[in-house]
């Protein structure tokens, strides 16, 4: 049987009100664990599957919708609160959240009204339909957009290196994606924080971590060589990349890893503007193509996306062989994994960065 079950997660004690990005913050890392979530044992081991969910953060805590495939309404109940309090006890970022109810939003009796309304409809579909209805109504991310407009424009003049012709637009939506570019600098260094974290715990690569927020956003034919020591590296060539974006004049990225961090923030201010409902994805792709275009000054690397071979030494002989090859093609260019934080003009940078 399907059931929609609302749980309530309460923020540690001494939290009074959560801020936006603090609702943001807890939007990504909750949806990042719970989307890799396929099922949790029940009651008598029982089998419960996580069919789908929906976050919604407000000032004083979060509401997850959780659909699920349970035996009876109480093992659904159950189900929530065990997934939610494992999810809570294994992610650092939640610690002192707690779940503070959990309750079946659309119980038997219910499901089984709609199914005898449903004289000539399937069992399985109308056993689906009645499952995406919980769903659909219930309420979205609370993503308030006269409140993010506003914060937006707040920010909009930290962007020093550019004015906002840069963007192709005018007026608000000029604004907008300029302040959303300084916010995006804040939720991509919070992101890296956490992720170097998770892989300093594990002492994992990207390659075998889960759950991670941004490193797996990089170019995947270097998975294996993203482990905590690359984050901290990875922090400075970001930081770099965000001072620049605030000075009043611009200098576009001096190396792969800090071209690598600026595509990261700009795909960070397209997610946020459309989460706030302030521009959709499609309408930000040709204000922030105009962007890249003056930002990265030609060298995006965007080719490191499109290799198909895993670069690492554990591999098949002719993999291994393929690899090798194509790695002293990158090195050619400067684009091989040990040249990522090297300065293209040869010029200053941070010692931390000589053997990343």
């Amino acid at each position: 049987m399907d059931y929609a079950v609302t749980a309530e997660l309460a923020p540690p004690a001494e939290v009074v009100e959560l801020d936006p990005l603090q609702q943001e913050g807890v939007a990504a890392v909750l949806d990042r664990h719970l989307a890799m979530v396929e099922g949790v044992s029940g009651p008598e081991e029982s089998d419960i599957d996580v069919l789908d969910y929906r976050i919604t953060v407000h000032q004083t805590g979060v509401s997850v919708l959780l659909a699920l495939d349970a035996p009876s309404l109480q093992a659904a109940e159950e189900g929530a609160a065990s997934v939610l309090d494992e999810l809570i006890s294994e992610t650092e970022l939640l610690l002192g959240w707690s779940v503070a109810s959990s309750a079946v939003r659309i119980t038997e009796d219910e499901f089984n009204e709609r199914l005898a309304a449903a004289d000539e409809v399937d069992t399985d579909e109308a056993l689906q339909a009645a499952i995406e209805e919980a769903l659909e109504t219930s309420e979205e991310p609370a993503m308030d957009a006269e409140h993010w407009k506003r914060r937006l424009t707040e920010l909009t003049p930290r962007l020093g290196a550019f004015s906002p012709e840069v963007f192709g637009v005018e007026g608000e939506p000029a604004a907008l994606a300029a302040g959303a570019l300084v916010h995006a600098v804040r939720v991509v260094t919070d992101e890296i924080f956490y992720d170097e974290l998770a892989l300093a715990v594990n002492n994992a690569t990207v390659a075998d971590a889960a759950g991670l927020l941004v490193l797996e956003e990089l170019p995947p034919c270097y998975d294996h060589r993203y482990d905590a020591f690359f984050a901290r590296s990875f922090v400075l060539a970001s930081a770099a990349v965000a001072v620049r974006l605030t000075e009043s004049s611009w200098t576009p990225p001096r190396s792969v890893a800090e071209a690598l961090a600026l595509r990261l923030v700009i795909n960070e201010a397209r997610v946020v503007l459309e989460a706030a409902e302030l521009m959709s994805w499609d309408d930000s792709e040709p204000v922030f193509e105009a962007f890249a275009t003056a930002a990265f000054a030609g060298d995006r690397y965007d080719e490191l996306y499109e290799i198909d071979v895993p670069l690492a030494a554990e591999a098949e002989p002719e993999v291994v062989e393929q690899a090798a090859k194509v790695e002293a093609e990158l090195h050619d260019r400067g684009l091989a994994f040990d040249q990522w934080f090297l300065p293209r003009d040869g010029g200053a940078y941070h010692p931390y960065l000589d053997s990343p």
